[in-house]
């Protein structure tokens, strides 16, 4: 075998090794944070039940006072979803509710009683990937926000073409809102709510990355990003909720704890900037961490809420 043959095979056998590896490293990460029933889906669940009660006042029998519907709603891609629906009272207002990363619409119960106790009518998503919703990986928000697009019009629907809607929504939830902003709502959305939202997926898993994993950052995010394209349809960077809301056309709150490491404080400024001046308000509690400023502010978070409901028109 010449010299030029066995460079030659060093450099394929080389190609072959890094081509396995980026397979590799990518479905490794895709596995272990967006595949369904992923490892992070097992870790936020068991945590959360273990913290249900204490922390985040979750009462998973709440839901059982009130006759919700299923209804199956078709995604933008095709895949059945399957959003809760509540017809309590005659009002007009409707309250879309839109649970986090690898959450479940059963542990947003004292946001759905919040909104019921203003007289809202009630819709609490199964984000795709989620609880009986169709989809074989997570959306981050980035696709999750086409498919709140179906959700809107089946609560148009449902409730009447006069119908008011308020879209809220809970960490990944709150991301999906404010990546929802930038599209062209039907006059129906008057108002938007981001509870502890991220900028981007690509840097709310650059901070994961740097909590989590014991390889060099830049190449596992550039590995992850680009894999991601691949598997899911979208890069991590692309989800980028900054690049949404400068073409927001409705009226939105931002909250935030100041003590939140999840969903970094530093990211409310950043979304709250891009937003256009005459169409953002924001409100952060201190010492309060991820998803904590309902259950600990409970008075003063619906009051905010409340005021921001009454007082603000698009």
């Amino acid at each position: 075998m010449s010299l030029e043959q066995i460079l030659i095979l060093i450099l394929a056998i080389f190609i072959l090794i890094c081509l396995f590896a980026y397979i590799l490293a990518g479905e490794v990460c895709y596995k272990i944070c967006l595949k369904r029933r992923a490892m992070a889906e097992k870790i936020i669940n068991y945590e959360m039940d273990a913290l249900a009660d204490k922390l985040y006042k979750i009462d998973y029998n709440w839901w059982k006072k009130y006759d919700f519907k299923k209804i199956c709603v078709k995604g933008h891609k095709g895949e059945n979803l399957y959003p809760m629906f509540l017809k309590y009272h005659e009002s007009k207002k409707v309250a879309i509710i839109i649970h986090g990363y690898f959450a479940r619409f059963e542990e947003m119960n004292k946001y759905a009683e919040m909104f019921l106790s203003f007289g809202y009518n009630l819709v609490a998503t199964q984000n795709r990937g989620h609880g009986e919703s169709e989809g074989a990986y997570v959306g981050m928000g980035w696709l999750d926000r086409l498919d709140i697009l179906e959700i809107i019009k089946k609560t148009i629907e449902e409730f009447g073409s006069d119908c008011e809607i308020v879209l809220f929504g809970l960490s990944m939830g709150g991301a999906t809102v404010c990546m929802l902003s930038g599209e062209e709502l039907p006059k129906n959305v008057t108002h938007l709510i981001s509870d502890c939202g991220y900028t981007s997926v690509y840097e709310e898993f650059k901070t994961f990355v740097k909590r989590a994993v014991p390889i060099p950052l830049w190449l596992t995010l550039i590995i992850f990003n680009d894999y991601t394209k691949l598997k899911c349809g979208y890069t991590l960077k692309e989800a980028d909720s900054t690049k949404m809301l400068p073409k927001c056309k409705i009226p939105i709150l931002f909250i935030h704890g100041k003590s939140d490491v999840v969903v970094p404080y530093y990211m409310l400024d950043k979304l709250y900037s891009c937003t256009p001046k005459h169409l953002r308000y924001k409100k952060s509690f201190s010492n309060t961490g991820h998803a904590e400023c309902l259950p600990y502010n409970e008075k003063e978070y619906k009051e905010v809420v409340l005021k921001f409901l009454k007082n603000t028109k698009k």
